[in-house]
């Protein structure tokens, strides 16, 4: 006889069928970004493709699902952040976490850059909760003296895309953390009073989708 959850009546071998589909799916795309196979993701997971398809109907919905879990763990993050005693540190922290979640799955970065097709109503959520969070990180730093007054929200995000390509340049190779040194040396330039004007208008938000 199966062995069913008593509370949601859902088999123990289903419900640790789609747990494997989770994981797998988000190495994968950490890997090799948005562009996996759904065979590719069901043989990692060590299930046939027709589980993959009875557990989440499509393979875009799993990686919707994969991504979102993504997401849900950049805003608890921020929400921790933003509870820092010191505006500056809640801030970098937040940045260096963001860039290294950027660094550590291809498909999140992927994601985080698409503006070519309207996002899911839950992805646009998340994408709005995340936007907010920055802002009032960086609103926390103003008030605090701590971060350039011309320095926007806007400006602090892009900055965490910073650490996508800092590996290598004309021979010298950055090494497994360089990256963070050049999130550091860029969130230091943001530090007020500031020396050298901004030049051009700040980065403005795109329409989702547009």
């Amino acid at each position: 006889m199966p062995d069913l959850d008593p509370a949601s009546g859902v088999r123990a071998d289903a419900r640790q069928n789609r747990r494997q589909l989770i994981i797998a799916t988000r190495e994968a795309i950490a890997a090799r970004g948005l562009d996996v196979s759904a065979l590719d993701i069901a043989t990692a997971a060590g299930v046939g493709v027709g589980t993959l398809y009875r557990r989440f109907g499509t393979k875009e919905a799993l990686l919707d699902y994969a991504v979102l879990g993504l997401y849900d763990e950049l805003c608890d993050t921020a929400r921790a952040c933003l509870e820092r005693p010191d505006p500056w540190d809640g801030m970098t922290e937040f940045v260096l976490e963001l860039a290294g979640a950027h660094r550590d799955s291809r498909g999140l970065a992927e994601v985080t850059a698409a503006c070519e097709r309207p996002p899911t109503p839950e992805l646009a959520q998340r994408t709005v909760a995340l936007q907010e969070a920055v802002a009032h990180l960086t609103e926390r730093a103003h008030a605090a003296g701590d971060l350039r007054a011309d320095v926007t929200w806007q400006d602090v995000l892009l900055c965490s895309r910073a650490a996508l390509d800092t590996d290598h340049c004309l021979g010298v190779d950055a090494g497994p953390d360089g990256w963070r040194r050049v999130v550091m040396v860029l969130l230091d330039g943001m530090r007020a009073p500031g020396r050298t004007p901004l030049q051009g208008p700040p980065p403005q938000v795109r329409p989702q989708g547009a």
